[in-house]
Parts: C-alpha cells; sequence; structure tokens
C-alpha cells in the first residue's frame, strides 16, 4: 500500500465521473444533443461535426468503462488524455481566433469557452496523467477502507465542481 494507490483510486473516480457527466449530459435528449453537434461545428469547423460528435461521445463512454477496472485503468487514462488535449486545443483555438462558442461539455450551457474552460482541462490533463503515472505501481494490497472512501469522494467531488465550470467562472466575473 502507497500513496500512489490512493492517488490512482482518486484519479479514477474523477476522471471517470467527469466523462460520464460529459457524455450523459450530451445524450440527455434531442436539444442538448442538437446543441453539442452546433458546439464541435464552432470548435472543430474543419471536421465533419455529425461524425465527429457520437464519436466523442463513444470516446468518452470508453474512458468510464475503462477506468471500471484497475486492469484497463492504464489505457482509460490513455483515452483521456487525447480526449482533453483534442478538447483543449480546440477551446485554445476559440479563444485565441475570438469565436464565441458556446461550451457544451457537459450538457445545456449558453456561456462561451474561455479562460475557465482552460483551466479546468488543465487540472484534468494533471489528473489523467497522475492517474496513468499511479497505474505503474501495480496492484495494491492492503488498502484502507476509509482511505479508499475519502479518495473515492475526492474525486468525485472534484468532477462534480468541474461541471459547474460555467457558473464558478461567473462568481468571478466583474460587475458592471
Amino acid at each position: 500500500m502507497s500513496l500512489m494507490d490512493y492517488v490512482l483510486i482518486s484519479c479514477r473516480a474523477l476522471i471517470g465521473t467527469v466523462f460520464l457527466l460529459s457524455a450523459v449530459g450530451k445524450i440527455r435528449g434531442r436539444r442538448r444533443y442538437t446543441d453539442f453537434v452546433t458546439a464541435v461545428r464552432g470548435l472543430a469547423p474543419g471536421l465533419p461535426a455529425r461524425g465527429v460528435a457520437p464519436a466523442v461521445i463513444a470516446a468518452e463512454a470508453a474512458v468510464v468503462v475503462l477506468l471500471l477496472r484497475t486492469e484497463s485503468a492504464a489505457p482509460g487514462f490513455v483515452v483521456a488524455l487525447g480526449l482533453l488535449a483534442a478538447f483543449t486545443a480546440a477551446i485554445g483555438a476559440a479563444v485565441a481566433k475570438d469565436r464565441r462558442v458556446a461550451c457544451q461539455c457537459f450538457g445545456a450551457s449558453s456561456a462561451p469557452v474561455g479562460a475557465a474552460h482552460l483551466v479546468r482541462n488543465g487540472v484534468l490533463l494533471a489528473a489523467a496523467a497522475s492517474g496513468l503515472a499511479a497505474t505503474l505501481g501495480g496492484t495494491a494490497t492492503g488498502l484502507r477502507a476509509e482511505v479508499v472512501l475519502t479518495a473515492l469522494a475526492t474525486g468525485v467531488a472534484v468532477a462534480v465542481m468541474t461541471s459547474f465550470t460555467d457558473d464558478i467562472a461567473h462568481l468571478f466575473r466583474p460587475l458592471d
């Protein structure tokens, strides 16, 4: 048992929950899915949005499934890193070119992508990289239940907070 065993548990919970919330948020209704396809057009104008959108959702679902088992966590983190890198690049390009594209990262939102989304993705990239590094330690034994529960709760809590990036960023905007 080492600290990295608990880091792995927390990162699996964090990244798995983020991608679960993200995938479900995009397919919770026809309107949300249509809004997501529209966002893909704005974030990746050179790509076929009708093909990219379902591929993104499928990849997000794959991350969730892969992170459920310790044995498949490393590939799950690799897929998550690829998705997060692509999302971050697309958001960065939209911000740099001053394209106002609503973030449909977790479903319904009217807030345009911006610096807060880049920071959020940076945190998620760090968590996915940490999780991948933690998979190199082998199989954990002798874990303490209360610490496992704390690691799980921490990962899920941070994931839920990331789904509220738009709201949290709004709290720190200057008053007019």
